[in-house]
């Protein structure tokens, strides 16, 4: 029977044991008297036992209605509370987000985001996973990560893709290599050139192979790295080269590396954001998603 007891019983029913008086309790509540006082037959006979007693003018609490009064007081507390929390969520005072980003796009995207928000949301607690494009949508599918931030592939039919960017491979080489001087290089010279190249388990690998097979080029892998940083680093001190998009060097400057545009073969790569197409975002994950495209177009209109 208590199951059909309902909030609104029980902040009448505390209003009318601090006034101890139903026409002030009526008058905080704003409503009748009446109607606290049908609200409190309703309860009584809810519980199956008077709650008050006439005390002179005032209206006193009976054995069952003090111990009632306690009980009710932390539901209220609780209730509360809670509403506190989810105002917190939603001022961003609190949260919890699962970034999934390619190696690629990491450096350049990730540390601008972080930064404002430790200055501005400090409550937001963010959860950042480098792994391939692939691996990114099966774990937004399956609801582990709250966003991605990849390649738009648009292979699955479960996901949203925002596009955000999009650059083609280039060639990255020291800044005292021979190519560095050129204003571009064709995949075609590339035959037979050492490269340093991410695994074949890479998503961005493939693309780099789709492009050296559609010039009939086959790539001369020296070294295969599994991190953009170390690729980067054994460019610069192997004197090597590799091929990635030109987004790898962001936040990278004082490598000195530079990226040659590449011509023939190559097609332009779109990078963005990735969601589960049937979720709502929560307030801290769009939150998170707003500064990445604010740190995409900050960097455009610098020019990169």
């Amino acid at each position: 029977m208590s199951s059909s007891i309902e909030i609104r019983h029980l902040r009448y029913f505390l209003t009318v044991a601090l006034t101890e008086n139903f026409t002030r309790a009526a008058e905080r509540l704003h409503v009748t008297q009446p109607n606290v006082s049908q609200q409190m037959k309703d309860l009584e006979a809810l519980l199956g036992t008077p709650l008050f007693r006439r005390v002179g003018k005032r209206i006193g609490l009976t054995d069952a209605g003090v111990e009632f009064r306690k009980r009710a007081e932390i539901v209220l507390l609780k209730l509360d509370e809670a509403c506190a929390s989810v105002g917190r969520v939603a001022e961003l005072l609190t949260g919890h987000v699962e970034v999934g980003v390619i190696p690629a796009l990491h450096v350049a995207w990730i540390p601008p985001v972080l930064e404002v928000l430790a200055r501005d949301f400090p409550g937001v607690r963010v959860g950042v996973h480098q792994r391939p494009s692939r691996d990114i949508e099966t774990e937004i599918e399956a609801g582990r990560f709250d966003l991605g931030l990849g390649i738009v592939s648009h292979m699955s039919p479960h996901i949203r893709y925002e596009r955000l960017l999009t650059e083609k491979l280039a060639l990255v080489v020291r800044a005292d290599h021979a190519f560095a001087r050129r204003k571009s290089v064709a995949t075609k010279e590339l035959e037979r050139v050492p490269l340093v190249m991410l695994p074949d388990n890479f998503d961005m690998r493939h693309l780099v192979e789709e492009a050296f097979r559609s010039v009939k080029v086959r790539p001369r892998v020296a070294f295969e790295i599994a991190t953009i940083d170390s690729t980067l680093m054994t460019v610069l001190h192997a004197r090597m080269q590799t091929v990635l998009p030109p987004i790898v060097l962001k936040g990278r400057e004082t490598l000195g590396l530079r990226a040659v545009p590449l011509t023939g073969g190559i097609t332009p790569i779109a990078f963005g954001l990735l969601v589960q197409r049937e979720s709502q975002l929560s307030p801290a994950a769009s939150k998170f998603a707003e500064l990445v495209r604010k740190t995409v177009a900050h960097s455009a209109r610098r020019g990169g």
